[in-house]
C-alpha cells in the first residue's frame, strides 16, 4: 500500500504508485521475475479478507490491470513480462482474481490471453519445475473459464511430467536438494487441483511418497539441506508425518529414518554416523557423495564431490548457489572450482560430461565408493571414498591420468569461520565445535590455504540469494602426468587427532593403520575389495 516490495530474498525497495513494469532497481534477474509474477497481489487480497478494508482488493486489482494494460501479450516492456515461468504464476494470481473478485471484461480478457498462451505447445517447456507450474497455471485459468479442453491437456501434461521428473525412488531430475523440497511441494499442489477439478492422478504420483524420505536423507544432522545443486543453506522442510519430519527437528517428532546408508541411482550416496542412538542427533557424522548426469536444469559440475558434517557445523562444504543472475561469480558456484573435487589447470570442464559409478559396498565397518569422471580433456579421474563406521574417519584416494603433464589442485572448501592451519601435510580447523582434519598421506603435494581471493575466483560460500562470504579452501597442489592423492579426514568436536602408520602403497590401493582416541584399525583397500580390521 505504501509502494515498497520486499521480492524473494532481496532488500525492500520503493516503486511509483503506478509502476512501468520495466523497473529493475536492484539490478537482479531474479527481482525482476518475482515482480512479474506478481504473486504480492495475493497478500493484498489476503489483508482485504482479514481486515475487511476494501482498499487492499482495490489495491491488488489496480495493480493487476495496470500489468495488463502495459504489457501487451507482444512488445512488452520487459523480457520477464512473458517469461515462461512468470506467465505461469502470474496466471494462477489470475484465477485467485477471478475467485475473489467481479470478473469483469479485462479479467476475464487477460485470463483467455494466459490460457492461450499456456496451452499453446510452441510456449510450452515440457521439463523440469517451470513446466509443472506452467500446467498449474493453465489447470487454474481453465477451471475459473470452464475450459474442459484446457483442462484435459494440463492435467495430461503434468501426468506426463511427473514420469521424467520424478525418478521411481523419488528423486527428482533438477539435480538440487533444494529443488527436491520445491518439486514435492509443487507436485502434491498439482496432485490437490487436479483432484479438485476431477482428474485422476497417473499412478507415477505414488513416488511423491518416497520424496521425503531422500529429503530426510539429505538434511544435515543440524536441521539444514546439503547445498547440492542451487541449494541454499536453509532449514529443511518439516513434512509432517514423514521422516523429513524427523530430520527437520533433531528427531523431536516424526518417524525417525530406517537407514543410514542410502545410495540413489540418481547419484547420490548419503551416509550418516546414526540418528542420535548414542550421541545427540546434531552431533552425528554425515558424508554425501555425487556423480551422475551431466548437470541440467539447477545442478553443478559437482560430479565426484564429497562433503561433511559433524558436531552441528557443516565441515567440508559445497559452497551453493550465490545467484541466478549469470557472471563470473555464477559462473564459479556452478563450477569444479567450488566443490570438493581435484581440479586440472589450463583445462575447461566439460559441461556435457557425466560422472559414473564404478562400485559400490557396505558392511557394518565402512562404506566404499569408487566413482570416474573424464571431463577435462585428455584426463581421466578415479575417486574412492571410504569412510570407518566404527572410528568416524574417511580415506580419499584420488588417481588422475593424464599422457600429458598438468598441474592438479585437489580442493577442500571449509565453512567461513574455520580458521584452517597448515602444518607440514596437514591441515585442520581451530573453531570452539565441529573441526576436521586433513592429512595428505601420499604424493607429497604443496599445501596452501586461499580465501576470498577474485583473481582467479576462489574461497567463498553463499549461504542465501545473492550474498556471498570469504571462506577458507585447501589446495594440495600436484604436478606430473599422472598423480595420486590419498587423504585422511576427521571429523571432531575440538582439536581432531589421528596416528597414521605402516602405510603401503600398491598398484591397485593402499595398507594403513588409523588410530583415533586410543582405536586402531587396519585398513587395507585392493581393487574392488576393502577390509577394515580393529587392531587389539
Amino acid at each position: 500500500m505504501a509502494n515498497q516490495y520486499r521480492l524473494g530474498a532481496q532488500p525492500i525497495v520503493t516503486l511509483p504508485a503506478n509502476p512501468t513494469w520495466g523497473e529493475n532497481p536492484l539490478g537482479d534477474s531474479n527481482w525482476q521475475f518475482q515482480l512479474h509474477a506478481m504473486r504480492y497481489v495475493l497478500d493484498l487480497f489476503t489483508a482485504a479478507r482479514l481486515t475487511g478494508d476494501r482498499a487492499y482488493r482495490d489495491r491488488a486489482l489496480f495493480l493487476l490491470r495496470d500489468w495488463v494494460t502495459d504489457n501487451p501479450r507482444h512488445s512488452a516492456p520487459s523480457v520477464w513480462s512473458w517469461n515462461d515461468h512468470t506467465t505461469a504464476l502470474r496466471a494462477v494470481v489470475l484465477a485467485c482474481a477471478a475467485d475473489l473478485a467481479p470478473t469483469t471484461s479485462w479479467l476475464h480478457n487477460a485470463l483467455v490471453v494466459h490460457g492461450r498462451t499456456l496451452a499453446d505447445p510452441t510456449f510450452y517447456r515440457n521439463e523440469g519445475n517451470h513446466a509443472l507450474n506452467q500446467d498449474i497455471g493453465l489447470l487454474e485459468v481453465a477451471r475459473v473459464l470452464k475450459r474442459s479442453d484446457w483442462r484435459r491437456l494440463a492435467g495430461s501434461r503434468i501426468n506426463t511430467l511427473i514420469v521424467g521428473s520424478v525418478d521411481a525412488q523419488g528423486v527428482t531430475n533438477e539435480q538440487s536438494i533444494g529443488y527436491e523440497a520445491f518439486n514435492y511441494k509443487r507436485y502434491r499442489e498439482a496432485e490437490e487441483r487436479m483432484l479438485a477439478v476431477g482428474l485422476e492422478p497417473s499412478a507415477a504420483f505414488a513416488r511423491l511418497d518416497l520424496m521425503p524420505q531422500f529429503l530426510a536423507q539429505a538434511t544435515l544432522p543440524n536441521g539444514t539441506y546439503e547445498m547440492i545443486g542451487d541449494t541454499s543453506g536453509w532449514p529443511a522442510d518439516v513434512i509432517a508425518g514423514t521422516p523429513a519430519e524427523s530430520a527437520a527437528t533433531g528427531g523431536a517428532s516424526g518417524p525417525k529414518p530406517t537407514a543410514t546408508i542410502t545410495r540413489y541411482e540418481a547419484g547420490y550416496l548419503f551416509a550418516r554416523s546414526g540418528w542420535g542412538e548414542h550421541r545427540p542427533a546434531a552431533d552425528e557424522t554425515f558424508l554425501s557423495m555425487k556423480w551422475g548426469p551431466a548437470p541440467i536444469f539447477h545442478g553443478h559440475a559437482d560430479g565426484l564431490e564429497l562433503t561433511l558434517a559433524a558436531y552441528g557445523s557443516r565441515l567440508l562444504v559445497d559452497p551453493g548457489p550465490f545467484s541466478y543472475n549469470g557472471g563470473i561469480y555464477r559462473g564459479f558456484f556452478k563450477g569444479r572450482s567450488a566443490h570438493n573435487v581435484v581440479t586440472v589447470d589450463s583445462s575447461t570442464w566439460n559441461r556435457a560430461a557425466a560422472t559414473r559409478l564404478l562400485g559400490y559396498r557396505q558392511s557394518a565397518r565402512y562404506v566404499d565408493i569408487r566413482l570416474q569422471g573424464a571431463g577435462d580433456r585428455g584426463v581421466v579421474h578415479t575417486r574412492r571414498m571410504t569412510y570407518s563406521r566404527g572410528l568416524d574417519y574417511i580415506l580419499v584416494e584420488d588417481r588422475l591420468t593424464s599422457a600429458s603433464v598438468h598441474t592438479y589442485r585437489q580442493l577442500w572448501h571449509f565453512v567461513e569461520d574455520a580458521q584452517p592451519l597448515v602444518g607440514g601435510s596437514s591441515v585442520w580447523t581451530e573453531r570452539p565445535r565441529g573441526n576436521v582434519l586433513i592429512r595428505q598421506l601420499a604424493g607429497a603435494p604443496q599445501v596452501r590455504i586461499v580465501r576470498g581471493r577474485t583473481k582467479p575466483i576462489q574461497g567463498w560460500i553463499s549461504y542465501k540469494q545473492g550474498q556471498k562470504l570469504a571462506a577458507p579452501v585447501e589446495e594440495a597442489t600436484q604436478r606430473g602426468r599422472s598423480v595420486r592423492y590419498l587423504t585422511l579426514i576427521v571429523p571432531a568436536a575440538g582439536r581432531p587427532e589421528a596416528t597414521v602408520s605402516g602405510l603401503r602403497l600398491t598398484s591397485s590401493g593402499y595398507s594403513v593403520t588409523i588410530t583415533i582416541g586410543g582405536r586402531s584399525e587396519r585398513v587395507t583397500v585392493s581393487g574392488t575389495s576393502v577390509w577394515i580390521h580393529e587392531l587389539p
